[in-house]
């Protein structure tokens, strides 16, 4: 699966959609706010909207908190465009194509039902890294997740993307202008084999608006037992920017338990996002 340029489609595929709807601040402020927000918004669309508004969209005209409300009761398509071009670090260029992207829930998803092995020594120990395998928007058994919200209304989150030829990418945004916050990816994995020779791999390229992502975004990849196995940021290897195909290979030190495996996005400063695909770690096995 290929990355590409990208236009942003937070939006349920419920039917009944409701057209008009904008993938503003005021929305996804509602939608981060979804637990709160819905017994609110199920009365405050009925005329007149003469309840005080929540904390969390106080900042707004009423107008667009009932607008708002409207899409977050029935949800319909809301779009937002984004483009960018990107080239290729690799000897061979990837063209330029649209995409969309197809949101999950901002909230973490249930818990994946999927019990790894307790270990595994040879073989591919992430299941779908290329996040093809989709049901009810969301590409079990990846757990897509985020740890702030701005004031401002904007939203960290993990979003399903669809590339123009019909495969699906994952792209992690980041929104920290000013303050420290990082939005991740994690999947449950088989236990490791001491001794044995792993190789990580994955397609990634980023996108930062403002501010030098080489000093201000960082991308963690590991394990829950704290062990590193990727690092791009200030004083490490550069975040990917155009698109590049990435491989690691470390031998393990130790046996361990199942664990969790999670891609983790971090900016203290610009707005930045993401976007990878075709998630690999494979375990060559004991000689």
């Amino acid at each position: 699966m290929k990355i590409y340029g990208f236009i942003v489609l937070l939006a349920s595929q419920a039917s009944g959609a409701v057209a008009g709807c904008n993938a503003d601040n005021v929305l996804r402020a509602l939608q981060v706010n979804k637990v709160k927000a819905s017994p609110f918004c199920s009365t405050y669309t009925l005329p007149p909207p003469d309840q005080p508004l929540p904390t969390y969209v106080s900042q707004y005209p009423a107008s667009r908190v009932s607008s708002g409300c409207s899409c977050l009761i029935t949800p319909g398509p809301t779009t937002l465009t984004t483009s960018t071009t990107s080239s290729s670090s690799s000897s061979t260029s990837k063209p330029l194509t649209t995409t969309t992207i197809i949101s999950t829930p901002t909230t973490p998803s249930a818990t994946p039902t999927y019990t790894p092995p307790a270990r595994q020594c040879s073989g591919e120990l992430i299941r779908n890294g290329d996040f093809q395998t989709v049901s009810n928007r969301q590409a079990l058994p990846w757990e897509f997740a985020t740890s702030f919200t701005e004031s401002s209304g904007a939203t960290s989150g993990a979003f399903l993307v669809e590339n123009a030829d019909g495969t699906n990418s994952l792209e992690i945004d980041n929104k920290g202008y000013g303050r420290s916050g990082s939005t991740y990816i994690t999947q449950p994995i088989p236990g490791l084999c001491q001794y044995v020779s792993y190789t990580l791999s994955y397609d990634a390229t980023t996108v930062v608006n403002g501010g030098y992502a080489g000093a201000e975004c960082t991308l963690r990849i590991g394990l829950s037992d704290g062990q590193g196995l990727v690092y791009n940021g200030p004083y490490g290897e550069i975040l990917p920017f155009g698109y590049q195909r990435r491989s690691y290979t470390f031998v393990q030190s130790r046996d361990t338990d199942p664990q969790s495996f999670t891609v983790r996005f971090t900016c203290t400063s610009p707005s930045g996002s993401f976007i990878i695909d075709n998630i690999s770690l494979i375990g060559a096995g004991r000689t």
